[in-house]
């Protein structure tokens, strides 16, 4: 595999952005956690094509947390692509950030970039509407030789955290459906969850990705906090549709309040 034909991209999720640079959550700054997360990426050997930004950019859905989350990003000076959480207001999002619309579908060399908005309004579970799936199955079938990623906020698939498991996609038989009908998608990206965690899946895998603020414990039945650090997620992509990803954690001191019951 020819170095100079990989294209990376690198996900970043769960932001939880508050009004101004001070906001905590969780004993967190977390506009310092995600500018200290993009000083990381703009410094790697091999600089990202893409910032795939996969929801809960915002903790309370406001303009001022998407100012801020863009005027970062435009000083990593590094072009990016966004999808809405459950925490976000995808409407409000889609006025407030003006340097890039939601993009449904991207093309990164010979690879596919699909983007699905898995929030519900009101909810902390994901779905995947009607014109979703619909988009999803009707991208897949054409030029169905191109290699394909799909991002989206929840994951599809238990990660053995009960809580956490209520509110994974509650139609992901259907998404399931689909990509095993179509079999050209290396690899299903998500956030929410909070930690590092793989599965296969639907004839592919899915990989959820750390936030860039705090974590959540493994394998706890009910809300848990866990003191691994801000983390960010890289995916290279090869011509012959190989893909090759990992995460990598920053090392910082990092202390969570773990007498917080929620959020």
């Amino acid at each position: 595999m020819a170095q100079q034909h990989m294209r990376r991209i690198v996900q970043i999720t769960d932001l939880h952005l508050g009004n101004d640079r001070g906001f905590e959550l969780a004993g967190i700054r977390t506009y310092e956690t995600f500018r200290r997360v993009l000083a990381h990426i703009t410094q790697l050997d091999t600089p990202p094509e893409l910032l795939m930004v996969t929801g809960d950019i915002a903790a309370e859905g406001s303009a001022r947390a998407y100012r801020l989350f863009e005027e970062q990003v435009r000083f990593a000076q590094i072009p990016f692509a966004w999808l809405p959480g459950n925490h976000d207001d995808f409407e409000l999002m889609q006025r407030s950030v003006s340097a890039a619309p939601y993009w449904p579908l991207l093309e990164i060399g010979d690879w596919r970039v699909i983007s699905l908005n898995s929030a519900v309004a009101g909810s902390a579970g994901g779905r995947l509407g009607a014109g979703e799936l619909e988009f999803l199955g009707k991208t897949l079938r054409q030029e169905n030789q191109h290699p394909t990623i799909v991002f989206l906020h929840h994951s599809p698939v238990s990660v053995g955290s009960k809580w956490l498991d209520q509110q994974a996609i509650d139609n992901a038989q259907a998404f399931a459906d689909i990509l095993q009908d179509t079999g050209n998608v290396r690899g299903v990206f998500c956030g929410h969850v909070h930690q590092q965690f793989s599965a296969a899946w639907a004839g592919t895998r899915v990989y959820a990705t750390p936030s860039t603020c705090f974590q959540f414990a493994a394998g706890h039945d009910s809300f848990a906090m866990s003191d691994d650090c801000p983390a960010y997620r890289w995916l290279d992509l090869y011509p012959d549709g190989t893909l090759q990803t990992g995460v990598y954690h920053l090392e910082m001191a990092h202390q969570v309040n773990h007498e917080m019951a929620g959020y």
